[in-house]
C-alpha cells in the first residue's frame, strides 16, 4: 500500500495512534484491514519497539499479515490464542453502529476476528458515517467460485437489484458487490443462508466500539 495516497491519511493517522496507544505487553490482538488498519499496524510496531514489549497479532489479510512481519509483530492464530481484543476499519458505519464491511475483500477473517473478541474498536474517519447503509457502497457478498451464478440468481428473490463480480480474495473466493433498497438484520439471515455465500460484508449487532478523532 502508498502511504502517501491514502485518503483523509491525517485523519487516519490520528485514529491509528489511539489504538496503539492501547497495547499492552502480553496482549493478542486482532488486526484488521483496509488503510486506516495499516497506518494502526505501522504504529503498534513502533509501540512495541520503543517499550520493548512483545505481542501476538491475529491478522485479516495477507497485506496486513506481510506488514506485521516487517514491523516485527509476532503473529498469532485463532486455533492457538484467544483474542484480549482487535481493531479494525469499516465502509460504512450506521447510527446504531451496524456496519458494511469488505470493500477490501477481507470480511470473513475480519468478522471470525470480531466475534472472537470480547470488544473490537473500529477506526473510522468521519466520511464513513451514513444514515443507512447502503448509502455509498453495495455489500461485498465472498462466494465459492463455482456457486456464483447461483447465488447471485438467489440474491436477486431476495431484493438484490445489481450484482457484480469484482475480483477474488484472499481465500481464493469470489467478491459479488451487490447491491439492495433495503438493508437490515432479516437481510444479512437471508444472505447467510444462500448455500455458496461464506460471508457477507454485513456486520450487525456486533459487539464494537467506534474510536471517533474527536473523542
Amino acid at each position: 500500500m502508498d502511504i502517501d495516497k491514502i485518503d483523509n491519511k491525517e485523519e487516519k493517522l490520528l485514529l491509528a495512534r489511539k489504538i496503539a496507544e492501547k497495547v499492552v505487553d502480553g496482549q493478542v490482538i486482532g488486526f484488521g484491514s483496509g488503510s486506516t488498519s495499516y497506518l494502526a499496524t505501522i504504529e503498534i510496531g513502533k509501540t512495541i519497539k520503543e517499550k520493548n514489549i512483545r505481542i501476538k497479532a491475529i491478522p485479516t489479510s495477507n497485506e496486513i499479515e506481510d506488514l506485521c512481519k516487517e514491523c516485527g509483530i509476532e503473529l498469532g492464530s485463532l486455533v492457538e490464542d484467544e483474542i484480549d481484543w482487535s481493531f479494525d476499519g469499516a465502509d460504512e458505519v450506521d447510527g446504531k453502529n451496524n456496519m458494511i464491511k469488505g470493500m477490501g475483500r477481507a470480511m470473513f477473517r475480519e468478522k471470525l476476528n470480531i466475534l472472537n473478541s470480547p470488544i473490537t474498536y473500529i477506526l473510522v474517519d468521519n466520511t464513513k458515517f451514513v444514515n443507512s447503509l447502503g448509502e455509498k457502497h453495495p455489500v461485498p457478498i465472498e462466494v465459492f467460485p463455482s456457486a456464483i451464478k447461483y447465488v447471485a440468481n438467489e440474491l436477486t428473490k431476495i431484493g438484490a437489484t445489481e450484482t457484480i463480480f469484482r475480483g477474488m480474495t484472499d481465500n481464493n473466493n469470489a467478491i459479488l458487490d451487490t447491491r439492495f433498497e433495503k438493508i437490515d438484520e432479516e437481510l444479512e439471515k437471508k444472505i447467510k443462508s444462500i448455500t455458496g455465500v461464506i460471508e457477507s460484508g454485513l456486520f450487525m449487532n456486533n459487539n464494537i466500539k467506534v474510536l471517533r478523532i474527536d473523542e
